[in-house]
C-alpha cells in the first residue's frame, strides 16, 4: 500500500512540475541559463602573469654603472630605496577575442610609484589614480596653496599615486599577449 502511494505522489509531483517548466517564466529562466553556459564556453580566457624584478647596480672595470634586473621569486627580501619593476603579461588563451581589456594595479602602501615608468604595448592608454582607485586621469593634479593664499593645480607627487590602469582599445585576439610594466621604490 505504501508503495502505490509513493508512486502516486511521484506521478503527482511530475505532473505539477511539467506545467511549471513549460510556463513562460520557467522557460525563460532555462533559456537564460543555457545562454550563460554558451557564453562561458565561448568567453575569452585572459591569463595574467605578474613578475617582480629588483634593480641591481654594479660598477664594471671601467667605473661605469651597469643596471640589471633580478627576478624576485618566493619570499624575496627588499630594502628601503630598492627599485622594483613589476611586469604583467596578459595572454588571451581562449578561442574568442577579449574586448575591453583593462588592467588595474594598486600601489602598495609601503611603496612609491616611480613617475613616468608605466609602459604598455598594444595600443594602451595609461591613467592614474590618487584617490584610492575612485577616479583615473592621465595626469593627476593636486591643489597647492601659494604663499599669497591663492590655489594652483600642480602635478601630483609620486607619493600620492595609489593605482595605475592600462586600458586597451583594440581587442586581444586569441593566443595574443600584451605586456605592461611600472617601477616602484620601496619606502
Amino acid at each position: 500500500m505504501k508503495r502505490s502511494l509513493g508512486i502516486s505522489l511521484a506521478t503527482l509531483a511530475a505532473i505539477a512540475v511539467v506545467p511549471f517548466v513549460q510556463s513562460a517564466p520557467g522557460w525563460a529562466h532555462l533559456q537564460k541559463i543555457s545562454s550563460a553556459i554558451a557564453e562561458q564556453i565561448q568567453r575569452p580566457e585572459v591569463k595574467l602573469v605578474l613578475e617582480a624584478h629588483k634593480q641591481i647596480e654594479t660598477v664594471d672595470n671601467k667605473g661605469e654603472t651597469q643596471v640589471t634586473w633580478q627576478l624576485l621569486e618566493g619570499e624575496a627580501t627588499v630594502q628601503p630605496q630598492d627599485r622594483l619593476r613589476y611586469t604583467i603579461t596578459s595572454e588571451n588563451a581562449g578561442e574568442q577575442p577579449a574586448q575591453n581589456l583593462v588592467i588595474t594595479q594598486p600601489i602598495p602602501a609601503q611603496m612609491t610609484y616611480v613617475l613616468d615608468t608605466a609602459i604598455g604595448n598594444g595600443g594602451t592608454s595609461i591613467t592614474y589614480s590618487i584617490d584610492g582607485g575612485q577616479s583615473f586621469v592621465a595626469e593627476p593634479l593636486v591643489e597647492v596653496v601659494q604663499p599669497d593664499g591663492s590655489v594652483v593645480m600642480e602635478p601630483a607627487p609620486a607619493e600620492d599615486y595609489t593605482h595605475i590602469r592600462w586600458d586597451f582599445s583594440a581587442s586581444l585576439e586569441p593566443e595574443v599577449a600584451v605586456q605592461v610594466a611600472y617601477d616602484l621604490s620601496v619606502n
